[in-house]
């Protein structure tokens, strides 16, 4: 496994992005290759634990203006690179990944190296599929769950397999126009994607640490890993942690934005089968696209601490403060 690493002056006068990195070392399952991974920790050391993990095109950038909310409301704010992405490792070839292995990668992050307890996890986007199946490994770490606009696709084993998935016109085209386009630009889906406008220092700043088309790698696959077949390994992945977390009934809010078209009723699946989030309606935030974080930072942050404060999840400041 070769692995690329972009250098260090990328991610140089970025955009609201300021915090000091972070880096710990995950194994490979298949390879045994260690791979660094980078990560924001901001706030006092001890708080409770808020695990933010971002999807596709995206990278720890996109909580850049939720952190500092998240560090004033008393909690440890740990945004993680998923390998391939942002300041992390980028192993050099599409085969190179899989969900299992992102999976597997992060665990070890979260669990094993960073040893969290007791901890608020945030998923979006590709991170509500990879998120999921890490709670799924070992529950009791995890005390709180916000989900936004993503969803967890499942197929039960041994089920008939059609060789399609419903409607997946559109997404198998995109599939195979990023198959072959080595330089996707992904920043400008991100910009033309959001309602609200981006200002041209945020989309170079997302850009900046793929500066030339070899980087892009672990963005392009995941495109790829989309589950527009239903013969997708992660389908029945899905499926044996959905299992384990149907017995998940501590508090799980769906956060969704209004204007997603990517995934605006995933939220759906997840509330009719895991205990923790059926007990929560969906929380709609209006005017604000898939990427709801860029679009609408304040009133996303400002509705998950709500959420927290009022179901048990507020940080040990917030007590304090509230004695």
């Amino acid at each position: 496994m070769e692995i690329l690493r972009s250098p260090d002056s990328c991610f140089e006068n970025l955009a609201e992005f300021d915090f000091e990195p972070h880096f710990l070392t995950v194994t490979d399952p298949e390879t045994g290759t260690a791979l660094r991974m980078h990560y924001v920790d901001e706030g006092p050391g001890d708080a409770k634990p808020l695990v933010m993990i971002h999807g596709n095109p995206t990278w720890s950038y996109e909580w850049r203006n939720v952190i500092p909310l998240v560090v004033a409301a008393g909690y440890r704010a740990i945004a993680i690179d998923l390998i391939g992405t942002g300041r992390s490792d980028k192993p050099s070839q599409m085969h190179d990944y899989s969900i299992a292995r992102h999976v597997e990668w992060t665990r070890q992050a979260l669990f094993e190296q960073l040893d969290l307890h007791d901890a608020v996890f945030v998923m979006h986007d590709w991170g509500g599929i990879i998120g999921p199946r890490v709670i799924a490994a070992d529950m009791s770490r995890v005390s709180h769950v916000v989900y936004s606009n993503t969803g967890l696709p499942c197929r039960e084993p041994g089920k008939p397999i059609a060789k399609m998935r419903r409607k997946p016109a559109l997404l198998s085209v995109f599939q195979w126009w990023i198959r072959y386009n080595r330089g996707w630009k992904f920043w400008n889906t991100i910009k033309r994607t959001c309602v609200r406008p981006v200002r041209p220092e945020v989309i170079a700043s997302y850009a900046a640490p793929y500066p030339e088309k070899k980087y892009l790698v672990g963005h392009r696959q995941f495109t790829q890993m989309l589950p527009t077949r239903n013969d997708n390994p992660m389908l029945t992945d899905n499926w044996h942690a959905m299992e384990i977390l149907k017995n998940f009934d501590k508090p799980w809010l769906c956060l969704f934005s209004d204007k997603d078209i990517v995934a605006p009723r995933g939220h759906q699946y997840i509330r009719k089968h895991i205990p923790g989030a059926a007990r929560f309606e969906t929380m709609i935030l209006h005017n604000a696209s898939h990427f709801l974080s860029e679009d609408a930072p304040q009133e996303y942050a400002e509705a998950m601490l709500a959420w927290l404060r009022e179901n048990g999840g507020a940080s040990t400041m917030t007590e304090q403060q509230n004695v």
